[in-house]
């Protein structure tokens, strides 16, 4: 009998221990695996945020470059008509004044406004006495010149007159262009030499570069051509010529120049297929 008590609770031992194995192993199976791979996931997660970081920074880090670069850019160049008259701007207006004889029509500008009264009579005087210059000469079947302003400064102003003559019996008629540079502090006409880096102008004109052409129609490779072919035997020499000077109303101009938006403006004497003279714009402000 006792026998097979033993037997029988052996059994039953290994019938439990079966079973207990069996329900881990059922809990095992229950165990999801997904929860290993979140908890790895999670991990990756993290690290890509970290990865980035970097990139953020990179992206921040242009902008404040870009509008570091947009502030250069926009910063203010104070023009040269300006900075020349110092701690004394003038303050003045102009108004148009009208020249007409017979075949001949003149508009000038005149002055108005300055605080100095009889500096503003002079420079008005000289500007009629240039505009008008000339305009007598004989035979002439028409004479007409307007002007632009193509700077007004605190320091300077700058006129550039536009006209054409016509004599009687001529195939054609002639390009006119005068050109006045005042400065305002000393009633005097400012000239090439007085403002410009001639040596620059010199290389620019040898090497055909630095400037842009405004006539329509003249092309540069022509107008290099003449101008190196004999049309102008010394740059420097003819520059130091260029502008009417009111010390000297005598003189006759190699040339002319004017300031516009801050920049140099050349007129050459040119054949009368170029326009009579050729209008050059230089790039480099003054």
């Amino acid at each position: 009998m006792r026998k097979y008590i033993k037997i029988i609770s052996i059994t039953i031992v290994i019938v439990l221990a079966a079973a207990g194995c069996g329900g881990n192993a059922a809990r095992e199976s229950e165990v999801p695996v997904i929860e290993d791979f979140d908890a790895i996931l999670h991990d990756q997660r993290t690290q890509v945020i970290v990865r980035d970081e970097p990139d953020t920074v990179n992206v921040e880090s242009t902008e404040e470059e870009a509008e570091t670069s947009t502030e250069a850019e926009t910063e203010m160049v104070v023009p040269y008509a300006d900075r020349i008259a110092g701690g004394n701007s003038i303050t003045y207006n102009i108004e148009t004044a009208v020249y007409e004889n017979g075949v001949v029509r003149v508009e000038y500008p005149q002055l108005t406004g300055m605080a100095d009264g009889t500096r503003q009579q002079e420079i008005n005087e000289q500007i009629r006495r240039i505009a008008v210059d000339s305009s007598s000469a004989e035979n002439l079947s028409s004479y007409e010149l307007k002007y632009e302003t193509a700077t007004k400064g605190g320091g300077i102003v700058s006129f550039i007159f536009r006209g054409t003559e016509y004599y009687a019996g001529s195939a054609y008629s002639n390009h006119l262009i005068k050109t006045l540079n005042i400065d305002l502090n000393t009633g005097k006409n400012v000239r090439l030499k007085n403002f410009s880096d001639l040596a620059l102008i010199v290389s620019s004109l040898e090497n055909a570069n630095g400037y842009t052409i405004l006539n329509e129609g003249v092309d540069a490779a022509d107008f290099s051509a003449f101008l190196n072919n004999g049309a102008v035997t010394d740059y420097a020499i003819t520059l130091l010529d260029y502008d009417m000077d009111f010390d000297n109303p005598e003189m006759v101009p190699a040339g002319f120049s004017a300031i516009r938006d801050n920049h140099l403006i050349l007129f050459i004497k040119a054949e009368h297929a170029m326009g009579d003279f050729v209008e050059l714009e230089f790039g480099k402000n003054l």
